[in-house]
């Protein structure tokens, strides 16, 4: 019997890790949540008093009828099982708070969430690039230290420190919506503050890549050739130096496009986390489920992605892993 092609043997094994791996991420994020301190149903009837007209014995009752209308009156297996039923139906269940699919709840924030995770991460990728070359370009020069010690600072500054000081700023010199639709006059500001905040970890780790890459024997052969600095480190030893900046980055760009938890809330940006935040607050299980279990899809995704981009920057990094495997 002929051996499977090479590449379906690692399709093989990237479509069994990845949904091993979401199974067991859902085992936890249901237990998790359903573990936090709180009642859903206490919640909502103590937030509308809907029965504070009702006798112990009728408020009793209108309670435990809420929980089985929601599914939360059977055990917790059960109540796990049937969940997961349903998510692979993509049917993620319906918000307590507001009776709406949370797919549709989802989806029609997704867009908003996406386009400042993705402008955020082209912020940071570019100031991180730029940051990353000009320091390693002169080691220790002074330049080098300014950069350096001002990626340091940014990386110190809390986000949601930044973005209150930008917002008060940006509300008092531009005239800068503080709420309403998720529009482009809205973007930037919240934009270039998640981008900063990633920018400064990546450029560092890219600068310190670019010096150890020069140290190898390609590079020094590179220079005994007569080729400048700017040549060297762009064209001999850039895109083996990306090679650990991808992961950090694949990273970034997860947390940035499903995880602003922090910026969509200071900046009111109409985003998933935002959305997410409300629904924490309710112990409205079906939602945070939902967005918990959205997080964990992208990342592991996102990781899958860089993991193939760094194999074709790098190739080095599979023989790395055909030798420990």
């Amino acid at each position: 019997m002929p051996s499977p092609h090479p590449a379906v043997v690692a399709a093989g094994r990237f479509l069994t890790g990845t949904v091993g791996l979401l199974l067991v991420a859902s085992v936890l994020i249901f237990a998790l949540v359903r573990s936090a301190p709180g009642d859903p149903v206490e919640i909502e009837f103590g937030t509308t008093g809907a029965d504070a007209y009702l006798t112990p014995e009728q408020q009793a009752d209108a309670r435990e009828q809420r929980r089985a209308e929601l599914g939360l009156d059977g055990p917790i297996p059960i109540q796990y099982l049937l969940w997961l039923e349903r998510v692979v139906r993509f049917d993620l269940g319906v918000s307590y708070r507001t009776g709406q699919p949370v797919s549709e709840e989802i989806l029609s924030r997704l867009p908003a969430s996406v386009a400042l995770g993705a402008t955020g991460f082209a912020v940071a990728m570019l100031l991180a690039i730029a940051m990353g070359l000009l320091g390693a370009r002169r080691p220790g020069s002074a330049s080098d230290h300014v950069i350096r010690l001002g990626t340091l600072a940014v990386a110190t500054v809390p986000t949601f420190l930044s973005g209150t000081i930008l917002l008060r700023w940006a509300a008092g010199q531009f005239d800068y919506p503080l709420a309403g639709p998720a529009t482009m006059a809205k973007l930037w500001l919240p934009a270039l503050v998640i981008g900063l905040s990633s920018m400064a970890t990546m450029s560092r780790l890219l600068r310190a890549s670019l010096i150890a890459e020069r140290s190898t024997p390609y590079a020094t052969a590179a220079v005994a050739r007569g080729a400048g600095p700017g040549t060297v480190l762009i064209r001999h030893v850039g895109r083996p130096a990306l090679t650990p900046v991808l992961t950090l980055a694949g990273l970034a760009f997860a947390g940035l496009v499903a995880g602003s938890v922090i910026t969509e809330t200071v900046f009111s940006w109409p985003g998933v986390s935002a959305y997410a935040v409300g629904a924490i607050a309710d112990q409205d299980y079906a939602v945070v489920q939902a967005y918990v279990l959205l997080v964990v899809a992208v990342v592991v995704t996102v990781n899958r992605a860089v993991d193939a981009v760094q194999s074709v920057l790098d190739p080095r990094v599979d023989q790395r892993v055909e030798a420990l495997s």
